[in-house]
């Protein structure tokens, strides 16, 4: 029993040997074909990525938001008004390029990637073009419109939080003189034995000076928001592509080398099979 189950394995991996050893003759015989078939697929891979596809480039920049609470400091509205198509098309308008509404969504959608750095107020823009100056012509203008959108809408609340806090210093003056007149009030009602009439004041006096301490927790924490203030900073400008980043070439090449090289095998094994048959 032993002695015909080894003969069948030995035979079975003689047979597994021949057939190997045919299909490597098989392939060897055809290295002309197979060679000449990559060799057509690498030419025709390289003429079509140099000539027929047009080069993309790639620019990026990065900017920090302001620190100031409001429309332009948050990042999520921040990243779709860069990304929005008031604001790219005027930036095709001062490169004097008319696209229309949909041209614009289509170039947006395939050409701009606004996105922020974690949880941070850094934006990331990465603008694509074929030609290398248009690329960072682009990118310039969308921070430069964005910008100085951003420093007008900063200037207006800036300066309408300076004059709420022009008001509260003024109900916080009005506060600390109606104290002063009920604590000549409450001295005079002592006086004259109106003890109720105290009373009552002493409680308004209380109330006023709890409302007094709340206006001045509130404009001690404007005026330092204030104080710390800082707009809108690009920490990376936008800069000159000096090499394209699509169609990569080499990439392409060895993808038709790959599929030539799978394609003639194929062939190969596919007009041996119909001869056996």
């Amino acid at each position: 029993m032993n002695s015909e189950g080894n003969n069948n394995h030995q035979m079975y991996y003689d047979e597994y040997e021949i057939d190997l050893r045919e299909y490597i003759l098989l392939l060897w015989d055809n290295k002309f074909f197979i060679g000449g078939l990559v060799i057509l697929a690498v030419i025709a891979a390289f003429l079509f990525s140099t000539f027929f596809i047009a080069p993309t480039y790639q620019t990026q920049a990065r900017i920090q938001l302001s620190n100031y609470e409001g429309l332009y400091s948050n990042p999520d509205t921040a990243v779709q008004l860069l990304s929005s198509t008031d604001l790219m098309q005027k930036v095709m308008a001062a490169e004097n390029i008319d696209l229309t509404a949909a041209q614009l969504n289509s170039y947006i959608n395939n050409n701009l990637n606004i996105s922020q750095i974690s949880n941070t107020s850094i934006i990331t823009i990465t603008v694509k073009n074929n030609e290398p100056q248009l690329t960072q012509n682009i990118a310039e203008g969308l921070i430069s419109n964005f910008e100085a959108d951003s420093n007008k809408y900063f200037e207006n609340k800036l300066k309408n939080d300076r004059e709420y806090i022009s008001a509260l210093k003024t109900d916080l003056k009005d506060l600390s003189s109606d104290l002063k007149r009920n604590q000549n009030l409450i001295q005079e009602s002592r006086e004259k034995g109106e003890s109720e009439v105290a009373s009552l004041l002493i409680q308004e006096n209380s109330s006023l000076q709890d409302s007094r301490l709340e206006l001045r927790r509130e404009i001690e924490e404007r005026e330092s928001e204030l104080e710390n203030f800082y707009p809108l900073e690009v920490l990376d400008a936008p800069y000159l592509p000096e090499n394209p980043t699509s169609p990569n070439i080499k990439l392409n090449v060895a993808i038709a080398a790959v599929l030539a090289l799978m394609l003639a095998v194929f062939i190969i094994f596919f007009r041996e099979f119909m001869k056996e048959e």
